[in-house]
């Protein structure tokens, strides 16, 4: 598994919008995506910042969505959204708490 990490300048006076498109545009496409696994993203409160990992299957499948992400840079910046940075990891570990379903 590998996965594209972001950190993200927001727009503050933007929010509201930017919640909206996130739910309403950019998760549907993110999940269309070949290779998808998982998806976070995360805001800042503290700094402003939003972070952003997205799961994906194989490292060729990261490099693939790491360049459409870089790709979208002018409709991201029309939208208040500056990447501060972008990368390719490979995911080393996962953990996940498991349901109690015998309750």
């Amino acid at each position: 598994m590998h996965a594209v990490v972001g950190v993200w300048t927001m727009a503050p006076d933007w929010r509201e919008s930017q919640d909206r498109e996130l739910r309403d545009i950019v998760i549907r496409l993110v999940t269309a995506q070949p290779g998808f696994l998982a998806g976070y993203w995360m805001h800042d409160a503290e700094t402003g910042k939003a972070h952003t990992t997205v799961v994906l299957d194989s490292e060729e499948s990261a490099r693939k969505f790491k360049a459409l992400v870089q790709g979208n840079a002018k409709a991201q910046a029309r939208a208040g959204v500056t990447s501060d940075y972008l990368a390719v990891v490979d995911v080393v570990a996962d953990a996940h708490k498991q349901a109690d379903f015998h309750k």
